[in-house]
């Protein structure tokens, strides 16, 4: 539990294995929540399962309603998917850092009259938390979604330094 958010995670050798203490789990928050008069939003309740196979996994009810299971879940701003991937949560950092890079672009482009210690200070305290944050997933990720953060991370480096084509990534 973290303020508001609430994680349940239950482990066994097959789905069903998993799911039982699961549901057992959830008749006891049901009690506690009803005692303490805390109500659960059971609509923006989610459920994934990481597990390869997947045959007819049983679904699991919170007050009585069946909860829908999900491919991936967005926790403390990270998506996790399935599979482990990190995929979509590198798709999501890249938009939001791509979002972010024409509201500073004025101050870090080739043109402007800043520094370029100023310029690096604006990316480092403004761009490079957008993609640094959750860094520890950057580990188990695929080396192709962490060939497109460093591309974002290259091409703005470049842009703030006026690096010309000819100047190699290690240099800059």
């Amino acid at each position: 539990m973290y303020a508001d958010d609430t994680a349940l995670l239950a482990q066994g050798k097959t789905p069903s294995k998993a799911l039982t203490p699961l549901q057992s789990y959830l008749t006891k928050l049901e009690t506690w929540l009803f005692r303490w008069k805390i109500m659960l939003n059971v609509d923006k309740t989610e459920a994934i399962l990481f597990f390869k196979q997947k045959n007819d996994c049983p679904k699991i009810n919170i007050y009585d309603t069946p909860v829908d299971w999900k491919n991936e879940v967005k926790y403390f701003g990270v998506i996790l998917d399935e599979n482990f991937t990190f995929k979509s949560h590198t798709n999501h950092a890249r938009e939001k850092f791509n979002k972010a890079l024409p509201a500073q672009y004025s101050l870090i482009c080739r043109n402007s009259s800043l520094f370029i210690d100023n310029k690096v200070l604006i990316y480092i305290a403004h761009l490079r938390p957008i993609l640094a944050y959750a860094s520890p997933i950057w580990g188990c990720t695929s080396k192709s979604n962490l060939t497109q953060i460093q591309a974002l991370e290259n091409k703005t480096l470049r842009t703030i330094g006026n690096a010309g084509w000819y100047h190699r990534n290690e240099e800059i």
